[in-house]
């Protein structure tokens, strides 16, 4: 892995509309901050939900602009996920780094957002980011997020989830050619971070797997679960969690529509903003 690459900082929930999102991700028992707004130049907003090393988003275009051009292409195919963000501990050596690697990274943009502080007060959320190339991983967008305002972001209120969630465990990806698709990803992370599993391969980012399944072994994993897998994408988020008694209950709490699921705890991709949602210990 590239020095200046640590591993999967955050991953990108694209929804049509912020409030109906929040609304189900609460259901499932999360934490969500205030919406933010993004930058002027960005035309988004978000809500966060923050974990112990990590988070995910739920995104929303406010405003077209030509920044979110290429998420205004992604929600007219519909919801889910629609990109990663990579920890970094310096956006620009990271530029510099994966552009050494032959890949040509974006310029680094530097944007913020304004923070609703607990207690009252604001703050700013602040970050600088360099993109893949589009064609680096087919369906997904990749970037570089430098965080320069941990403390406006990981504020302890935001990391209590009656659902008891703790990290990002794992993504998974449907994809056609499972072995093609591996080879993208170790481009970025190394050929040493690629592992083959049965229907596909795993990718060890760090902290959080990427798992990339054929169509078949998806469908497999999770019997009976409606999941688009007609294109390259990805389908499916894996929460760590302590209890998944205490999950499980908070679900029920929410009348979420889970389901086990071969011993899988999962919300369908229909009741989680095109995104299906397992909870792991």
């Amino acid at each position: 892995m590239p020095q200046h690459l640590t591993g999967i900082d955050h991953c990108v929930i694209l929804v049509r509309e912020l409030d109906a999102a929040a609304a189900t991700w609460r259901r499932l028992g999360f934490t969500l901050s205030p919406r933010g707004y993004h930058s002027a130049h960005m035309g988004t907003a978000n809500h966060t939900i923050m974990l112990q090393d990590d988070y995910f988003e739920l995104l929303g275009v406010v405003a077209p602009t030509e920044q979110n051009a290429p998420f205004r292409a992604d929600i007219a195919r519909g919801e889910g996920l629609s990109a990663v963000a990579l920890q970094t501990d310096d956006a620009d050596k990271a530029c510099a780094e994966i552009r050494g690697m032959g890949i040509a990274a974006s310029d680094v943009v530097a944007f913020a957002r304004p923070v609703d502080l607990p207690g009252g007060g604001k703050g700013e959320a602040a970050f600088r980011v360099t993109h893949f190339p589009d064609d680096t991983l087919p369906g997904l967008h990749l970037f570089v997020c430098g965080q320069l305002t941990r403390d406006t972001v990981w504020i302890p209120e935001l990391l209590e989830h009656p659902n008891g969630a703790l990290g990002l465990a794992a993504l998974v990806m449907a994809c056609a050619d499972p072995e093609a698709m591996a080879a993208r990803w170790a481009k970025v992370f190394g050929r040493d971070a690629v592992a083959a599993i049965p229907g596909g391969a795993r990718v060890n980012t760090g902290k959080t797997q990427v798992e990339l399944l054929a169509p078949a072994a998806v469908a497999a994993r999770y019997p009976g679960v409606p999941i688009d897998t007609g294109r390259d994408r990805l389908v499916g988020l894996a929460i760590r969690v302590a209890d998944l008694g205490k999950a499980r209950a908070a679900l029920s709490a929410g009348k979420a529509p889970w389901r086990e699921s071969e011993g899988r705890t999962v919300v369908p991709p229909a009741d989680a903003s095109g995104t299906l949602v397992e909870f792991v210990t």
